[in-house]
């Protein structure tokens, strides 16, 4: 603490402060750029989440497509005259989900791998299941049994294999991404505990640097003027430094100086005086 007595006490605390609001904009772009990093895995995980959701989505309505058709086909074999309408719905739910996952895409995603996903989703649609649906209206069972039998399945299994790929790209980017923000986090809150640690140091050096630079002196200059009021005048002041303090110490030992020779010639007058009037 002594190597700071010739500093002025201002240039000191502006120090201070310097490094209060270095360390503390430090960490606030620290924490803005985590923030911003875990904003976009979030934005990552979100639109994942949606490609996988309509992806599956795709893929139960093509079951609930094949489990339809398949029941109005039995209940046309028997003899009755069943509903299209659940099955057509299945269809153009299907085809609007290929709709809204091609709007997302490709997303964050390998673009070849969801192209993959669009393409076998794609097939099965127009190749597969589109004519299964018309020969199955049209009333031509050898046909129809030809389409689902010999070549929906073989585009299902495409479709199945793409879907896979996609989800395993897509499980091990938001592997990366939880792995990312849970960094990012653990990390950002490390280093506002640092700052806060550093911060209270910071603040526990200034309050004992006042009270040594400031409070302190001012007491003893306080305890000298005291002094000075009963007329001491011998009394040595130590030397404070060259900080705002220490510079009035000079001035004060002059004034001291001046009134002790002040007094001291007075004194000397006095005496001169009363033995002057004593030989008259």
């Amino acid at each position: 603490m002594n190597m700071l007595r010739n500093f002025t006490i201002r240039a000191v605390l502006l120090v201070i402060l310097g490094i209060f609001g270095v360390l503390w904009s430090g960490v606030g772009l620290y924490s803005v750029s985590s923030l911003s990093k875990v904003a976009d895995g979030n934005e990552i995980d979100r639109q994942l989440v949606t490609q996988m959701t309509l992806l599956s989505q795709g893929n139960d309505q093509y079951f609930r497509f094949v489990t339809r058709l398949s029941r109005v086909m039995e209940a046309k074999a028997a003899g009755g005259t069943p509903d299209m309408a659940p099955v057509q719905q299945a269809l153009d739910n299907m085809a609007k989900r290929l709709a809204d996952f091609k709007a997302v895409s490709p997303g964050p995603i390998d673009p070849k791998v969801s192209e993959q996903v669009i393409s076998g989703w794609q097939a099965l649609l127009e190749q597969g299941i589109t004519p299964q649906m018309q020969l199955a209206q049209q009333g031509s069972p050898e046909a129809y049994r030809a389409q689902a039998n010999n070549v929906t399945p073989g585009l299902s299994r495409n479709f199945g294999v793409a879907t896979e790929s996609f989800n395993k790209a897509a499980a091990a980017m938001l592997d990366e991404t939880r792995v990312m923000v849970d960094h990012q986090t653990s990390t950002t809150r490390a280093a506002i505990i640092v700052a806060m640690v550093l911060g209270l140091l910071i603040l526990l050096f200034t309050d004992r640097y006042l009270v040594t630079m400031l409070v302190k002196p001012l007491n003893r200059i306080r305890a000298h003027f005291k002094l000075i009021a009963q007329g001491d005048l011998s009394q040595p002041l130590e030397d404070m430094g060259r900080n705002c303090v220490g510079q009035v110490i000079p001035l004060l030992l002059a004034m001291q100086d001046s009134l002790r020779e002040a007094v001291s010639s007075i004194r000397h007058g006095f005496f001169f005086i009363f033995r002057g009037s004593t030989e008259i």
